[in-house]
This record gives C-alpha cells, sequence and structure tokens, in this order.
C-alpha cells in the first residue's frame, strides 16, 4: 500500500502534464503576440498581424517531450537572433535569447 500512492500521484502528475503539454499552433500565435506587443511600429505591426504566424512557423522547431515541448524560433539571418522557449501547463517561458 505504501508503494501505491506514490505511483498514483506520479502517474497522475504525468497525466496532468502530458495533457497540457501546448501544441505547436499555440507557441505561435504566443510569439507572434509578444512580438507584435513588442513593435513600436504600425509597419511591423501590420506585417505581423498579416504573415507573422507564417513567418514564425516556417522558423520554429519543436521537440516534444511528452510533458513539456521546446521551441526553437530562428532568425539569425535577418539580424533578429534566436529564441528558445519552453511549453507546460499550457504556457511558454523563454529559456534563451540570442541576438
Amino acid at each position: 500500500m505504501k508503494r501505491l500512492v506514490p505511483s498514483i500521484i506520479l502517474i497522475a502528475i504525468l497525466y496532468v502534464l502530458s495533457t497540457t503539454n501546448p501544441e505547436r499552433s499555440a507557441y505561435i500565435d504566443w510569439v507572434n503576440h509578444k512580438t507584435m506587443d513588442k513593435s513600436s511600429s504600425l509597419i511591423e505591426k501590420g506585417v505581423l498581424s498579416v504573415a507573422g504566424k507564417s513567418i514564425f512557423d516556417a522558423g520554429t522547431t519543436q521537440k516534444d517531450y511528452f510533458i513539456f515541448s521546446i521551441y526553437k524560433t530562428d532568425f539569425s539571418e535577418v539580424g533578429l537572433g534566436t529564441i528558445t522557449s519552453i511549453g507546460i501547463f499550457n504556457k511558454f517561458f523563454t529559456i534563451k535569447k540570442s541576438n
């Protein structure tokens, strides 16, 4: 009985983590909104609102680890650097940003 309770708790935690692992489309929306919020130019905001999702989708890679995902968006070719984020509990957190 002593081993059953921790096993059930572990299974419950893994289940919650796996069901709250956000999708790639949610990350693309998040990074698009984050970039639009930091943009100061109306032209940049207009471009991001029209084509931002497809731009970020093309430059993003995802590694899915079942209970969380790591997303890397690479724009070093255009001088914007890379952003590495982790998606867990239906939230995204930037863990590394380089220019």
